[in-house]
């Protein structure tokens, strides 16, 4: 079983993932950002701080100022910034022609190579920025022994790593990455939970309200599959509210087919049944009677023992109609105390025999009401089909079977 919670908590939740994937992605592209360009920002920093001492060391150099006293000077100069370290390499030739022991390095001239400067990350605390002084003509006449453009001596920046300056527009770049991935990934996080828990959930919901509207699978149970309260709720009022409709449904088809108080067939209902009969006659090639009864004096009774006492009349009549006529056969109340009897299979003497022994057993069955005995009298009129009419319309049916049974009714009353 899925965990549930409310609207509020998902949201968060979809929030703190967000959060989290946006922190992880912007810290990748930030330290990606870094190591793409921290070569340049660190090249840019030596070159930053060797500039404050080029001119310098430049100007003691072409005045013939001793390696010592140049030493001296730089010495000077790492006193005056304590996380700076300035130092001189001499090249091979300076090195044959004067000696010292600050040679240049291997490594040194590799990283180097042909280039005026490179930069070499020992650790986070020394960084070392390397910048070459390369012989030029003029330098040539004191150092008989150098090559033009060789490499006379080395400076050597060391400084640590939080003296480098990013730029703004890097730092500007980094903040709008890491505000753009934030709200991605939430927009995303939250979308996908949304779409999940609320847009499919409705959608199957206007769905089933689309198939409650045309009655179709009433019994069917919505599922929203949503780990969310809120959804839940309008699950189960959903499901309860169209538990309630089917039962409201089922009690009104049942209304428009049977009668209420007797329990025949409705009026609703005599279209369809004649039509099915009249259909089922031709294929069958068999005959089918219709009857129409019509109760004798039942106003009277309405008027002396009450309309309860007329109810009662009806419902006695219909037990006695449906204890002796088939299965097959079909009563339909046609108005108050007006009744259609549709009889398959059977022609009119038949019909008529079957209605005078149910008219003897109605006169041999009264209904006792508050001590008084009260007969259901009852006239009637038959039509048989097709072969007594050629009428196929229903209303004419109906119409001849009304017309008899009025004509029975008058010759009762000259009685």
């Amino acid at each position: 079983m899925r965990p549930i919670t409310d609207l509020k908590s998902t949201l968060f939740n979809s929030l703190y993932r967000a959060a989290l994937i946006s922190c992880l992605f912007a810290a990748m592209i930030v330290f990606a950002l870094i190591f793409l360009s921290i070569e340049k920002d660190l090249r840019q920093e030596g070159q930053y701080l060797g500039q404050l001492v080029f001119k310098d060391l430049r100007q003691a150099m072409n005045q013939g100022t001793s390696y010592e006293e140049v030493n001296q000077l730089i010495d000077s100069m790492n006193e005056d910034a304590p996380d700076i370290t300035y130092s001189m390499y001499r090249g091979a030739a300076v090195q044959q022609q004067f000696g010292g022991n600050r040679a240049i390095t291997e490594e040194i001239s590799q990283l180097l190579g042909s280039k005026q400067d490179a930069t070499q990350i020992e650790s986070l605390d020394q960084i070392h920025y390397y910048h070459a002084f390369r012989f030029k003509q003029e330098c040539l006449a004191c150092h008989t022994e150098a090559k033009l453009d060789d490499i006379a001596g080395v400076l050597d920046v060391t400084f640590p790593a939080h003296r480098v300056r990013l730029p703004v527009s890097e730092v500007l770049m980094g903040l709008f990455l890491v505000f753009s991935i934030t709200v991605i990934s939430s927009y995303l996080f939250i979308s996908r939970d949304l779409f999940a828990h609320i847009v499919k959930p409705l959608k199957r919901l206007e769905r089933k309200l689309k198939e409650t509207e045309g009655h179709h699978n009433l019994n069917e149970k919505l599922a929203l599959d949503s780990e969310l309260e809120e959804i839940n709720s309008i699950e189960h009022s959903f499901n309860s509210q169209q538990a309630l409709l089917q039962t409201a449904f089922q009690q009104v088809e049942e209304l428009s087919i049977y009668d209420k108080l007797t329990g025949t067939y409705s009026r609703h209902q005599l279209e369809r049944l004649l039509s099915e009969e009249k259909s089922r006659a031709d294929r069958q090639n068999r005959p089918l009677t219709i009857s129409m009864i019509d109760m004798n004096g039942f106003k009277q009774i309405n008027d002396v023992f009450g309309h309860h006492a007329g109810d009662c009349i009806l419902i006695h009549f219909c037990q006695i109609l449906s204890e002796n006529l088939r299965t097959t056969d079909k009563v339909i109340r046609y108005g108050g105390d007006e009744f259609i009897i549709l009889l398959p299979d059977s022609s009119q003497d038949v019909a008529s025999e079957l209605i005078q022994r149910i008219e003897e057993i109605s006169h041999s069955s009264p209904y006792h009401y508050k001590g008084q005995g009260i007969i259901a009298k009852f006239s009637y009129g038959s039509v048989e089909y097709p072969s007594e009419s050629d009428a196929d319309e229903a209303k004419d049916l109906l119409q001849i079977a009304d017309e008899r049974m009025y004509s029975d009714k008058q010759r009762r009353k000259q009685k």
